[in-house]
């Protein structure tokens, strides 16, 4: 992620039409995706539990 964000302004500049792809994200852009993080993780540790034998 740091090497993007330090080439975010290079690839801006080189991208035309499409520059608007390396914009910094809002921050509520990076509450949600913080959000969507965590419901990924909580849901991967609840299906390894249930997966997990049982003694």
């Amino acid at each position: 992620m740091a090497d993007y964000l330090a080439q975010r302004g290079e690839l801006t500049a080189e991208a035309g039409q499409l520059a608007s792809l390396f914009r910094e994200p809002t921050l509520q852009e990076q509450f949600d995706q913080t959000g969507r993080e965590l419901l990924l993780v909580l849901g991967m540790e609840l299906v390894h539990r249930s997966t997990r034998p049982r003694p």
